[in-house]
This record gives structure tokens, sequence and C-alpha cells, in this order.
């Protein structure tokens, strides 16, 4: 899935070596629905800890970001959705991946089953966003896609109430 590579770049006048992981993408899923956020919470080794997230998942070599984040969603909560919108997309760590994640907001929710993959133990969590947005203002939420997504997701309501007045 991920490997290392070495890329020749030009810096100023010379160029110079980078290591560096290639990623394929990733894709993010923010729901909110009734005043709560949907997230997951999960174990991740890395962090050494369980944290609360939005479903999200590696994007499979050419599979569109959409695609992913429609597979990941119902893999991860069971849910579909019946409308998806871009939110944008950003660089989780560019010093030292090429990996992009792109994230969606999505609505019109049907509830079904979780298809979880091998190892995966993941809970589902329906958090209001006020809570959500305490938990990351307090350090409860960490993760780098959940905080820009929600970040998003309030700037573009908060123009779109500035517009009704």
């Amino acid at each position: 899935m991920f490997k290392f590579v070495t890329k020749d770049t030009w810096v100023g006048n010379r160029v110079r070596q980078f290591k560096m992981v290639d990623h394929p993408g990733a894709a993010a899923t923010l729901v909110v629905q009734d005043g709560r956020v949907l997230l997951v919470e999960q174990y991740r080794p890395a962090a050494g800890r369980h944290m609360l997230e939005l479903p999200a998942g590696t994007i499979d070599r050419s599979e569109p970001p959409i695609d992913c984040a429609q597979r990941e969603l119902q893999e991860e909560t069971g849910y579909t959705a019946e409308h998806w919108e871009p939110l944008g997309h950003l660089y989780p760590t560019p010093g030292y991946t090429n990996e992009i994640l792109y994230l969606f907001l999505a609505s019109g929710l049907e509830k079904g089953e979780q298809h979880l993959d091998e190892g995966e133990d993941i809970r589902v969590r329906w958090v209001p966003l006020s809570e959500v947005e305490e938990l990351i203002d307090h350090g409860g939420i960490n993760d780098a896609k959940t905080i820009i997504a929600v970040l998003k997701y309030i700037r573009k309501e908060g123009k779109k109430a500035e517009e009704v007045c």
C-alpha cells in the first residue's frame, strides 16, 4: 500500500534528494445530522490510544476519492448516504509523504451493517456538534482530518447564516 521512495528535486540552484513515503491518498467523510456528528472510535497503535475521528480510509490505486469515501463510510459505520459534497483536500504530513486526503460531507443517511476489515475494532458514535467542538478545544479529539473537516463545516454553515441575514 505504501512504499518508501527517493525523489530528486531542484531546490534553489541544485538538485537535492528527498526520502518520502509514496501514498495512494485517502478520503474521509463528515456527517452532521440533527446536530450530531458521526464519528468512529478505534485504537491507533501509532498514537498508542483510542481516537475519535471521521470514518476514513486509504484509496485503492486509481480509485476515485468519492468511491473510497463511500466505501469506508459503509464499511466502518454501516451507513450509506444519498448526498455527497466535496469539502476540499489537505496534505496531512507533507514533510515526509505525498498523501492527499480528500474530505466529503455526506447526508441523507440510510443505516445498514458494518463490514469491518480483518482486525478492525471500530465503535460508531454520534456526538453532539457542540461536544465535538469542546473535545477539539480540550484535546479529546486530536485527529487532524477530523478537526479540519469540522472547522470547514462550521465555517460553511456560518457563511450560509450570514447570507440569510
